[in-house]
Order: structure tokens, then C-alpha cells, then sequence
């Protein structure tokens, strides 16, 4: 269990360096139309976020107890955590600009969908923080290679509350970079900002090669031959313990009747 949830808030924390450039720019709007740094309303909207990404781990926890009830469950979960770890190593490619986001244009539509931009305007001009929370919301919901990534991982749990509980500690992965968006991209040049990028972008992919490995047959294989090798080794001892007691008690019972005979013996 603290497996996955260390798993879970390192993706949201490496990968959270890409949310610096693809939202970085709607946190920095939002930071920008107040005359000083906002925490609180920056603050509702990082809870905002964080709740839809927990929302929809939970979403996930129960299809995932629903795959739990077929005979194939643990094919499927290898498959999960290939998926996952797959879509790791493809999200850090596009993190080091290696490859090209293919989610970009289906953000912007969806954007314009759930009407995100209209909630953006509307806390620009408000100091209340339920309208910040209301743009982490529906942000939650942008298509985002590393969120499918997060909810592929937690997918493998099989548990309604873990699954939820890993989609949680994935948003508050990425909340120490986005919380400093506009900190981040004042102070830092470019060269820097590349140079950061590529380093998370290889941690991730080392991270999605492991995850992987993990769900790969031969993992598999392995731990079934272990625990076949278990079973033998235990099967060879249980004869072993069989055949000495039958042989022991007859013995001790013959000492002593014989004791008991020539005890009589020398009575008489």
C-alpha cells in the first residue's frame, strides 16, 4: 500500500513540471489579475484540482473491484500496469519535448466544452475562493496524459479507497509546482527551465520502465515458480515429521515397560 501511494505522488510530482507549462499559464492569469499573490484563492484552487483527481480515483477503485471479480483479474492488472507504466515513459517524452503533446488540441475543445473559460473571467474579477475552487475543478477533468497515467496505476489496486486514496497523494504531488507557477517561471530562464525538464522527464520514463517490469509475465512467472518451489520444500518435510513421531512413541513406551518389568523383578 505505501508502495503505490509513494508511486502515485512521485508520477504527480515529476510530471507536475509539464502542468507548469500547460497551465501555467491559466495559474499565472489567475496570480496575475490580483495585485499581490492570492494564497488563499490559489490554495482553493489546488483543493479543487486535488478533489476532481480523488473523485475520479474512486471512479476508477470501482472498476477496478468490478474486475476484480473475474477469473482473468490478474491478467488484467498486468496489463493495467503495463498500460500505466507505458503511458509513464510516452508523457515523459513529451515532458522533455522529445515528442509532441497529442492531447493539446483535445484540451482546448474540452476547455471550451465545460466552459472553463468563463469560470477563469469570473475569477479574475472575484476574490472568492469558491470560484477559484470552481476552475481547479473543471480543470481536473482536461484530458492530461499524466492524470490517465495516475488513474491507469490506481486502476491496479483493486480497492475502492486506495484507488482514491492514490489519485490523492497524485494531486498532492503536483500541487508544490503548481502552488509556485508564476514564482517558477519569473525567476527561472529558459535554458534552467529546460534543463529541469529533461530531468524529470528522464526520472519519469525510469519510473515507467520499473512500472513495467512489475507487471510484466516474467515477473510473474518468477513469483509463481517461487512460490512453487515453497510448496515443494514444504511438502518434503511434512513426510519427515510423519515417519519420526510413529517411530519415537513406540520406542519410548517399550523403555518403559521394561523399567516397569524389572522394577517388578527386583520386588519379587
Amino acid at each position: 500500500m505505501t508502495t503505490l501511494l509513494g508511486a502515485a505522488f512521485l508520477v504527480g510530482f515529476l510530471g507536475s513540471l509539464h502542468c507548469v507549462g500547460m497551465c501555467g499559464g491559466l495559474v499565472t492569469t489567475l496570480a496575475m489579475s490580483q495585485k499581490r499573490t492570492w494564497w488563499g484563492g490559489l490554495i482553493s484552487y489546488q483543493m479543487g484540482r486535488i478533489l476532481t483527481y480523488t473523485f475520479l480515483g474512486l471512479l476508477a477503485g470501482m472498476m477496478g473491484m468490478v474486475i476484480t471479480q473475474v477469473t482473468w483479474f490478474a491478467d488484467v492488472q498486468r496489463g493495467l500496469t503495463l498500460f500505466a507504466g507505458s503511458l509513464m515513459i510516452l508523457f515523459g517524452f513529451t515532458l522533455a519535448g522529445w515528442l509532441p503533446d497529442p492531447l493539446v488540441k483535445m484540451m482546448s475543445q474540452l476547455s471550451r466544452v465545460v466552459g472553463l473559460s468563463k469560470w477563469i473571467h469570473a475569477a479574475t474579477n472575484s476574490r472568492m475562493p469558491m470560484s477559484w475552487f470552481m476552475v481547479g475543478l473543471f480543470n481536473g477533468l482536461l484530458p492530461c496524459g499524466l492524470v490517465y497515467a495516475g488513474l491507469a496505476l490506481s486502476l491496479t489496486s483493486g480497492s475502492i479507497g486506495l484507488s482514491a486514496a492514490m489519485m490523492l497523494a497524485f494531486g498532492l504531488g503536483t500541487v508544490p509546482a503548481m502552488m509556485f507557477v508564476p514564482v517558477v517561471l519569473k525567476s527561472a530562464s529558459p535554458k534552467a527551465r529546460g534543463w529541469v525538464l529533461k530531468v524529470a522527464a528522464i526520472l519519469l520514463i525510469l519510473m515507467g520502465a520499473f512500472t513495467m517490469i512489475r507487471g510484466s509475465a516474467l515477473m510473474h512467472s518468477m513469483h509463481d515458480m517461487d512460490n512453487m518451489q515453497g510448496m515443494n520444500h514444504s511438502g518434503h518435510h511434512m513426510p519427515m515429521n510423519h515417519n519420526m513421531h510413529p517411530t519415537t512413541h513406540p520406542m519410548n513406551m517399550d523403555g518403559m515397560d521394561m523399567q516397569n518389568m524389572n522394577m517388578d523383578g527386583m520386588k519379587k
